[in-house]
């Protein structure tokens, strides 16, 4: 297989300033929501019990959005050995240079955004609490952005038939003959 592309999460500047960018237009449209929102519905009353539930969703969300793609790559990558880390006020999830298919990295890379994302909203509107599930949703979503971008890049790159997961990042692999 020959290697497309190096998406270098950690060490890549331009790409981790589209993270954060990327992190704050969801950020910012997430408070101009939950505001038209706590507008239309007549707000949500804000006792400290709401503050503590934006509190420890937000932060118990890292944690488990980690899980999640451990039990992805665990489900779509059998035998893969997956291991937990932590450098530069990231979490990650890596499995020493498993190789997927791109199908099924593009969903490693997606799943807590679609699961993390529908549990922390779904636990706020059962709790009657529709602003606080939008501010939830959108803050889990923020802190999805990279994730998004390496998946963005595997589907738009037309020669990727395959990924490797890295230290760093994913590299984009392709098993088919380059044209001549």
């Amino acid at each position: 297989m020959r290697e497309v592309a190096d998406i270098d999460v950690l060490g890549d500047g331009a790409l981790q300033r589209g993270i954060a960018w990327l992190s704050l237009a969801v950020l910012g449209g997430t408070v101009l929501l939950a505001g038209l929102l706590a507008l239309v519905l007549g707000g949500e009353r804000l006792d400290v019990w709401w503050w503590v539930a934006l509190a420890l969703g937000s932060l118990v969300a890292l944690p488990v959005h980690e899980l999640v793609h451990g039990a992805a790559f665990k489900l779509l990558c059998p035998g893969c050995r997956v291991s937990f880390g932590f450098q530069d006020a990231f979490l990650y999830t890596r499995t020493d240079g498993a190789v997927l298919p791109r199908g099924r990295m593009t969903a490693v890379l997606l799943a807590p955004a679609v699961l993390v994302t529908a549990a922390l909203a779904a636990a706020a509107l059962a709790a009657g609490r529709p602003v606080l599930a939008v501010l939830l949703a959108g803050i889990h979503l923020a802190g999805c952005a990279g994730d998004a971008l390496m998946a963005a890049a595997c589907l738009r790159e037309s020669s990727c038939t395959h990924v490797r997961d890295t230290e760093t990042g994913i590299t984009l692999l392709s098993n088919r003959e380059e044209a001549e």
